[in-house]
């Protein structure tokens, strides 16, 4: 049995990392945390969490090292022999091995190994969606032997890399899914709004031009032509609301001509004067630009219905990595509402964020922020 000390830092050991796991922690820092963790439990001088990436390679993704003694970095790749290494054998036996020395071993892993001073090693598997995802391997550079319980602890701090390893697994496949529901929705509109063109828009302009007809042959001052006449009105009317709904479905420029032009249009047809301060040259994921231009759309929607402001100001900054849009106004009233909460969550589905910022002194600005590769 192992002695009240020891036993102390194997559960301190066990909620560091489990706490990681827990909050859903960036998986470099679980990596990390929990390589530290098991070698300050076990008392060796170096550790890491290894990924596999197909038999006999794998790729450091968590390291820990006592000053001084040499180990491989973050994203470093090496081979490693399936029979003759720790790390090998939890690849094929699927259960904690040791390697009591790596004389006389031949392959890339015993000579890393052996150049880093470290003597021996112990690894854990990292089971995950019933295959071998990686080990947790801890070494030591001296002679001793590593503790006999190091199989058992190593095995359950791999335990807590494979649950974070699918938590994150689990995070990617949902945003996956989020973003393709996205994707889908804007396909239907881009379809709807190509129906409506093609469709409901032809037979008023077909319409429109018949009653333009029939005015021109109607006599002068009759109530032939006034009917004609306020038919004629009514069609046009209507045009101009099918236009309107094919934009807010999903405009056409957008799809032709990519996000600034369209912004233009938004900025020339809003309630309140806009001023364009900084706009893209270039073009972006379809998802990209479609989430954009409805957070500009809709944030402009904001500032002439509820912020009583004079004029507005969007900003669309090309950062390289990620688009940053700002839309701003010179009101005091709030800008949240219904559709830019659910415009929030598709931001989020892409991988961005939507903030809103409306402070006491008056103006407002919404900010959204999108990778882009």
């Amino acid at each position: 049995m192992s002695s009240p000390a020891p036993q102390r830092t194997h559960v301190v050991a066990l909620l560091e990392v489990a706490r990681l796991v827990a909050r859903s922690a960036p998986p470099e820092e679980t990596f990390a945390v929990a390589s530290e963790q098991a070698a300050r439990l076990l008392g060796v001088e170096a550790a890491s969490v290894m990924r596999f990436i197909g038999e006999g390679r794998a790729v450091v993704v968590g390291v820990w090292r006592v000053g001084g003694t040499r180990s491989m970095p973050v994203n470093a790749e090496l081979d490693f022999d399936c029979r003759n290494s720790a790390l090998g054998r939890a690849w094929t036996t699927r259960e904690p091995a040791r390697a009591a020395t790596y004389e006389g071993v031949s392959g890339e892993l015993p000579v890393i190994m052996r150049a880093s001073g470290l003597r021996s090693s112990v690894a854990a598997p990292v089971l995950c969606h019933g295959g071998v995802w990686g080990a947790l391997v801890a070494s030591t550079t001296r002679d001793e032997p590593i503790a006999a319980e190091a199989e058992r602890w190593l095995a359950e701090i791999a335990g807590l890399v494979a649950q974070a390893v699918a938590n994150q697994d689990a995070r990617r496949g949902l945003e996956a899914s989020r973003l393709r529901l996205v994707e889908a929705a804007d396909d239907a509109r881009r379809r709807l709004e190509r129906v409506l063109h093609e469709g409901a828009q032809q037979h008023v302009l077909s319409l429109t031009l018949k009653l333009k007809l029939a005015r021109s042959r109607a006599p002068a001052g009759s109530e032939l032509g006034a009917a004609i006449e306020d038919a004629l009105l009514e069609t046009m009317e209507a045009d101009a609301a099918l236009r309107d709904l094919a934009r807010a479905l999903f405009p056409a420029a957008l799809a032709e001509r990519g996000l600034g032009a369209a912004l233009q249009g938004l900025a020339a047809r809003a309630a309140v004067p806009v001023h364009l301060q900084e706009l893209p040259s270039r073009r972006f994921a379809p998802v990209v630009e479609a989430t954009a231009y409805f957070a500009v759309a809709e944030a402009l929607a904001g500032v002439a219905e509820h912020g009583e402001a004079t004029q507005a100001t969007v900003r669309v900054a090309d950062a390289g990595d990620r688009l940053v849009v700002e839309v701003g106004g010179d009101g005091a009233g709030p800008h949240e509402s219904r559709l830019l909460r659910a415009l929030a969550d598709r931001a989020a589905a892409a991988g961005g964020r939507l903030e809103v910022e409306s402070p006491p002194g008056g103006g407002a600005m919404v900010r959204t922020e999108l990778p882009i590769a």
